[in-house]
């Protein structure tokens, strides 16, 4: 596997931190509401790269409820300032599209090779936080039982500008991988797949209700992606910069 960067801004923003951004005030209400342009390849596993754009949205309600950009959750135990424990909500956006033309030009599919579908993974997760540190685990079902490890360090933060360096190891079963990138056809032979990723991401203050974001992640996809029908690179990068309000 080589590294190479995550192909959402949730990979580039990071997932529990983000909220961590949002302007301080008396409200139970917080979070961040923006865009951002990003450099990423077509689809993942792609060797040809685009320009486009997404949303940002991040709320929180209370340190309780959320919704930060690919997932939602409940925090339904809080035993102290440092842990969370919760259920989440994980949307896991479809991989390619059959009716990519550059997919189709420089590798036919086999006939009768479907696409996936945009999904929800219901599923349970754990954050602690503690000074610069942080570190997220979840698990959650979709074709097959997923998983994902972040770990996150402060490596500069001050009142106008804060950088996190990111490092992701994520855990997609066997189902999932087939369905994903081999057409959901049980005659292809494919096992799970293990990706890693390494990221920075900096958040800039401009004042109490606007920031510019930016960031950039190396993910580094495991040989059943990249040798799959839909494989074309084990390496993508994704860079991304943005403008939010906060509240």
């Amino acid at each position: 596997m080589k590294i190479l960067p995550g192909i959402l801004i949730a990979v580039l923003l990071g997932s529990s931190s983000s909220l961590a951004l949002a302007a301080e005030g008396d409200s139970a209400w917080s979070g961040m509401l923006g865009a951002a342009i990003l450099n990423k390849p077509q689809y993942i596993g792609d060797d040809d790269e685009q320009m486009t754009g997404a949303p940002i949205i991040v709320v929180d309600y209370n340190d309780t409820f959320y919704f930060n950009i690919d997932r939602g959750g409940w925090w339904f135990w809080k035993p102290n300032d440092n842990l969370r424990v919760g259920a989440v909500a994980q949307i896991r956006m479809q991989a390619w599209d059959k009716d990519n033309g550059h997919l189709r030009d420089v590798k036919p599919l086999p006939t009768g090779f479907d696409d996936p579908d945009t999904g929800v993974e219901p599923g349970v997760n754990v954050r602690y936080k503690m000074d610069k540190f942080a570190a997220e685990a979840q698990v959650t079902s979709g074709e097959d039982i997923n998983a994902l490890l972040e770990l996150k360090y402060n490596l500069m933060k001050s009142d106008k500008f804060v950088l996190t360096a990111a490092l992701g190891v994520e855990y997609l079963g066997e189902d999932e991988v087939n369905y994903q990138w081999y057409g959901d056809k049980g005659s292809l032979n494919n096992d799970s797949a293990t990706n890693l990723s390494l990221g920075l991401n900096a958040v800039q203050t401009l004042n109490p209700s606007w920031k510019l974001l930016y960031g950039v992640k190396t993910t580094a996809l495991d040989d059943e992606i990249d040798d799959s029908p839909v494989g074309q690179d084990d390496t993508y990068t994704v860079i991304s910069v943005g403008a939010a309000w906060s509240f």
